[in-house]
């Protein structure tokens, strides 16, 4: 585990009310994956106050989204009055997120109150005098002396075979001899970044390589004039809310009905889309990638594949290298299998 995450949701207000004859009976669903956390029920209040707090281990192959979703509490059928996805990346950054109240979506009204705090996994601690300097040298060899077993071991630049530990201190040097500066990029992005030259000016650091994997979410969306409708699987380039907008306005009244699911796939490559229903494997066709320009790619998930479950099974493979991404994507509503 890479830590563990404290989530809080502390009170909402401006809840929208559904039920014309009586206020909402709120509760709070926090999600994580398939792991979930429930609150208790506040009756009859637009003010709702829970206090509720979900914990959270983190691992690396564990999912960058957690998703609070607000219900009003009525037999037979829970309605959803509001939902919100936080990054855990920015959780991860932040350590610690206090009392900020957030907009709820696909509602018409309603913010709620949260807090969040991420505690790191425990590291062993090692001596300053246990750490090994290690020289590189610019030309061509590389000499790494490894903290546990202090050997030394050289290899090639061109065909790297061994990682620097975040304990080793490298002490980098040109061949004339002049020090080397680090500095942190201002900006990291999939393709570039960029680092600041001197007070006023700043460069792009751009690699020459084509086809690099890049983050990308796995975004459904539903049409919002037609309560049929198929859902449409969109693969869109991380980082900003602006990509799920692109979609939603591009005038094909398409509405998100779920949350994002993360997976690193390769800029213009296509991916062979398949999906399991009733014990079978459908390919729904492919999806490529890239990071900016209009939209062109997407599957249809259509009535015919509908389980009688929230989430859609995702399997994504290449012709090169077959399965390479599989999970699921989780949705706001089960889906209606009347037509399965």
């Amino acid at each position: 585990a890479i830590g563990h995450v404290s989530l809080t949701v502390h009170k909402a207000k401006k809840i929208e009310k559904k039920n014309l004859l009586k206020k909402a009976d709120p509760y709070v669903l926090i999600k994580l994956g398939k792991e979930e956390h429930k609150s208790n029920t506040v009756n009859n209040s637009q003010r709702p106050s829970w206090n509720f707090v979900a914990e959270f281990d983190i691992k690396e192959s564990s999912p960058r989204q957690i998703s609070i979703e607000v219900f009003d509490e009525d037999i037979g059928n829970d309605a959803n009055i509001g939902n919100i996805t936080i990054d855990m990346d920015t959780i991860i950054k932040k350590k610690t997120i206090e009392n900020v109240w957030t907009k709820l979506e696909n509602c018409k009204s309603g913010e709620v109150l949260i807090s969040a705090k991420f505690t790191p996994s425990l590291v062993v601690d090692v001596n300053e005098e246990d750490i090994s300097n290690s020289t590189i040298n610019m030309e061509k060899e590389v000499i790494i002396k490894e903290i546990e077993t202090k050997k030394e071991q050289t290899t090639s630049l061109d065909k790297p075979k061994q990682v620097v530990t975040e304990q080793s201190y490298l002490e980098l040097k040109n061949p004339d001899g002049h020090d080397i500066e680090f500095v942190d990029p201002i900006y990291c992005d999939d393709e570039y970044v960029v680092v600041e030259k001197n007070s006023k000016n700043w460069f792009l650091v751009v690699s020459s390589l084509a086809n690099l994997p890049i983050n990308v979410n796995l975004v459904p969306f539903k049409q919002t004039s037609d309560t049929s409708s198929a859902i449409f699987l969109y693969p869109l380039p991380r980082g900003g809310f602006h990509n799920i907008k692109r979609v939603v306005h591009s005038g094909k009244g398409l509405k998100k009905c779920g949350y994002e699911k993360d997976c690193v796939l390769r800029a213009g490559e296509p991916y062979q889309f398949w999906t399991d229903t009733q014990g079978k494997n459908f390919n729904l066709g492919n999806l490529k990638t890239e990071t900016f320009g209009p939209d062109k790619s997407w599957v249809v998930y259509k009535e015919e594949h509908f389980k009688p479950q929230d989430y859609i099974e995702v399997t994504l493979s290449s012709d090169e290298n077959g399965p390479e991404f599989n999970g699921p994507i989780s949705l706001y509503d089960r889906l209606n299998v009347e037509a399965a």
